[in-house]
């Protein structure tokens, strides 16, 4: 066969987000989407091949393999999808409902989420979502990846004053079970939410709350360079259907959430009230970001291990967290308010 003169291009490729109906049924033409304003991405490779190997045997004569001690296992793969974006307020509403059920601001996560922690294929669910890359397939220009029931296993929020017109970027990780496809696909009749209607991007120029609160104290102003929240969970894929040597997964389960995060503030009296509590008293602080259009909020967040960056502009305080919920489980762990 001759030379292929197709090929595929970042800069061609729009990624969009799929609204799942039934798990193991990718989202329609016709279904709800919504266009990620993604500035990167990265995907698994449709041919996913992992080989099982077994142990070498001994003696003389014997130490080679066989094709019956190599195999492809296919039974418990899982496919990554990685995206890279601007965090505008539908984006980061869509990637709370995908994350933990709640796409509607404040974006609560609540002590007692998540509502279900198995999901079963062919079951009624609109957590599982299909990752659509327009003309990533191998043939290109007209032809699409699809990734089908993909849960999302990570979302994390980053900016910094200095980087990227200090606009916040958004991170999303995703597994799917589900084998992908390579498909023309035009989404239409139903309802899509472009690139164009998101003109809303949460800016760190645009921060006029940046406070921690340590638990029986005043609230903190802080001189904020920088910050990361991440809120991730693990998904295990169950069992696997061979019919079609497709290898499916029977469901998903889901773990616990952990939130995590960080700030870097300039190293002054301020920081140093904020992070200072009695050996006594456990290291807790309430924690607000906004801009009075985007708000970042943990009412509980337990200090870990701040540190010193000791930059040529000057000295920074380095105040790690991690955010828990206090009292019962309908208390908030953390909030990401939008306004679109």
């Amino acid at each position: 066969m001759a030379k292929s003169a197709t090929f595929q291009t970042k800069n061609n490729t729009s990624v969009v987000i799929g609204t799942e109906v039934t798990m193991g049924t990718a989202t329609l033409a016709a279904g709800t989407t919504l266009e990620m304003p993604v500035t990167d991405f990265s995907f698994s490779e449709i041919k996913k091949h992992s080989l099982s190997v077994a142990p070498q045997r001994v003696g003389s004569g014997s130490l080679t393999q066989s094709d019956d001690m190599v195999k492809w296992q296919r039974h418990d793969r899982m496919f990554d999808v990685s995206i890279t974006f601007h965090a505008t307020a539908q984006a980061i509403d869509r990637l709370c409902l995908a994350l933990f059920g709640d796409g509607t601001t404040p974006n609560a996560l609540l002590g007692s989420m998540p509502a279900a922690t198995t999901y079963k294929d062919g079951g009624a669910s609109i957590v599982p979502v299909t990752l659509h890359f327009e003309d990533g397939a191998h043939a290109g220009s007209g032809t699409d990846m699809i990734f089908k029931s993909c849960m999302c296993t990570n979302f994390t929020l980053s900016g910094d004053i200095a980087s990227n017109g200090g606009v916040v970027m958004g991170t999303a990780t995703f597994v799917t079970g589900y084998l992908p496809t390579e498909a023309a696909l035009t989404f239409s009749g139903g309802a899509h939410t472009l690139l164009t209607a998101q003109t809303t991007m949460f800016n760190m120029h645009d921060l006029t709350a940046t406070t921690i609160t340590p638990s029986g104290a005043s609230a903190e102003d802080l001189v904020l360079y920088n910050f990361e929240l991440s809120i991730a969970r693990t998904v295990t894929r169950i069992g696997f259907d061979t019919s079609g040597n497709a290898f499916k997964p029977h469901g998903y389960v889901v773990g616990g959430y952990e939130v995590t995060g960080s700030l870097t503030a300039k190293r002054d009296a301020e920081s140093l009230t904020a992070i200072t509590v009695a050996d006594n008293v456990e290291p807790t602080f309430a924690l607000d970001l906004d801009t009075g259009v985007f708000q970042i909020t943990a009412p509980t967040a337990k200090l870990d291990t701040s540190s010193i960056s000791f930059d040529d502009d000057g000295f920074k305080q380095v105040i790690p967290f991690r955010c828990v919920y206090t009292g019962a489980t309908s208390s908030t762990i953390v909030s990401i308010a939008t306004t679109a």
